[in-house]
């Protein structure tokens, strides 16, 4: 599906939740949320191909392995937590999504950790 297509129907969608949210409200907000999933799953492909670029360049550059494993981690994490952040904003729950963020930055951390400890020892033996 081509981007152009993808904007169109959140535009789209936006409309339709505006007006279903002065008549309906719960069901403007779950309108949200589903057009989310839809729109995440219609780009999964995209992901995809950015996900093998990746990959393919830090293979390219003898830094497969942990660094790329690393890289896609982070990359999956800060958009299940976006998504999920989005969601909670929709649902009426701005708290919980600041929650969900706070959880996808614990998240990044932890996957970031391994890779400062690796960087950091690699630049003491440099400087031996």
């Amino acid at each position: 599906m081509d981007w152009l297509r993808l904007l169109g129907l959140a535009l789209l969608t936006a409309g339709l939740t505006m007006i279903l949210r002065q008549l309906y409200p719960p069901v403007a907000s779950a309108l949200g949320v589903v057009f989310g999933a839809m729109m995440l799953c219609a780009l999964l492909p995209v992901i995809r191909e950015y996900v093998a670029a990746v990959a393919l360049f830090l293979d390219g550059m003898s830094l497969g392995g942990q660094y790329a494993e690393t890289m896609l981690k982070a990359m999956g994490i800060v958009l299940l937590t976006q998504l999920s952040s989005e969601a909670c904003q929709e649902l009426g729950a701005p708290g919980i999504a600041r929650y969900a963020e706070f959880c996808g930055r614990i998240a990044l951390l932890g996957v970031a950790v391994p890779v400062f400890i690796s960087l950091t020892e690699m630049a003491v033996d440099v400087l031996k």
